[in-house]
């Protein structure tokens, strides 16, 4: 709402007493004509310094060599209000980051008679800001290099790792050939075996990380994904686990959403990931039921994978996304696909809830910006 008047009240002893703003007003020319105490402690300057002066003086050399205190004025006479943020600068020549509103003030004939400018210091908010935008770059730096040398690692890593595991495994026929029984031979030939086979397992999860972590970084092409085909695609390959486990599972489906609109393939690393964990750490006490559910919330699509298993104490819940992180021995796993998960979600824009309680199974939902 435009002003409609200009008086002595911009004088008034509230204005005179605020001194966190720089307050003061100008004629329609952008002539200085009120100056309060927060303006000279702001910017330096008493009053008797820059009454009668045009507002520029206040600007960088650069601006009032470009005609931004003109450029403004022009603004701010064209709108109800006025607002920027740039530097100023003070008497002694340092800058600082200036908030600042200019507002046209109209006497009772709607006639233009002035301007009151507000400014405020934010040089502190925006060095923190910088501060924060550069350990910000400085993690992304640092997150980049980690990856490349996840990858470098595993990559180099795979060649000796194979040799040792054809020497062990020569090693092995050998004594085979020629007869050798040795119970001791046979037990350390065996440890060596089975500590090859968790080396392996290690390097091909560094480097599923990195290679999510690359595809990730690339993947740009969202398309509608068929949720329902998925699901029949992952049934097929979860089949096994049926028969290594040897028990029956019911799948219950209801996907009052039919598609999403996302990554098909991480989409299907994602319901891959929840559905194998369901089977996996189901409960021995009850009959194996998972539900896969798709609906609306709000402004999600949401992905709900719901069984009857052993569920997870609220301690384990905390730790449930950490990379390598498992809760039971008893079934074989790296702990990453939880961690895969969420790396996927979170970069979508997208996010992740679980309930759970010991002994009454687990809920995973996942949340996709529509």
């Amino acid at each position: 709402m435009k002003s409609k008047y200009f008086s002595e009240s911009i004088t008034s002893t509230f204005i005179e007493q605020v001194k966190e703003y720089a307050i003061f007003a100008m004629d329609v020319n952008g002539v200085i004509e009120t100056w309060n105490e927060g303006a000279s402690r702001m910017k330096g300057y008493e009053a008797e310094e820059v009454v009668g002066k045009f507002y520029g003086m206040l600007f960088t050399d650069e601006d009032r060599a470009n005609h931004k205190p003109e450029e403004e004025l022009k603004a701010a006479k064209e709108q109800e209000q006025f607002k920027t943020e740039g530097w100023r600068q003070k008497k002694d020549g340092s800058l600082f980051w200036a908030n600042i509103t200019l507002t046209p003030i109209y006497n009772e004939k709607d006639e233009l008679i002035g301007l009151t400018k507000v400014t405020r210091d934010l040089t502190d908010k925006r060095k923190s800001d910088e501060n924060l935008m550069q350990k910000h770059d400085e993690l992304v730096t640092t997150n980049r290099d980690l990856d490349n040398f996840i990858y470098t690692a595993s990559h180099d890593l795979k060649a000796p790792i194979l040799n040792i595991d054809g020497l062990v495994q020569r090693l092995v026929y050998l004594f085979e050939q020629k007869s050798i029984k040795d119970p001791e031979l046979e037990e350390l030939a065996g440890h060596i075996q089975s500590s090859v086979c968790r080396f392996k397992a290690t390097i091909e999860d560094l480097t599923t990380i990195s290679r999510l972590q690359r595809s990730i970084e690339v993947e740009s092409n969202q398309e509608q994904v068929l949720v329902e085909p998925v699901f029949d695609d992952i049934m097929s390959d979860v089949e096994f686990l049926f028969e290594q486990f040897d028990f029956a599972c019911q799948m219950q489906r209801d996907f009052n959403v039919k598609s999403i609109k996302f990554s098909r393939k991480n989409f299907r690393s994602i319901l891959y990931n929840l559905i194998s964990n369901a089977i996996k750490y189901r409960s021995p006490e009850n009959a194996c039921t998972i539900k896969v559910r798709t609906y609306q919330e709000e402004d999600w699509t949401v992905l709900s994978v719901k069984d009857n298993g052993l569920g997870m104490s609220p301690e384990n819940q905390k730790n449930l996304f950490t990379m390598f992180k498992r809760f039971h021995d008893h079934v074989e796993g790296s702990g990453i696909g939880l961690y895969i998960i969420k790396r996927i979600v979170d970069n979508a824009g997208g996010k992740i809830e679980v309930k759970s309680h010991v002994g009454d199974g687990t809920e995973f939902k996942v949340y996709f910006k529509n």
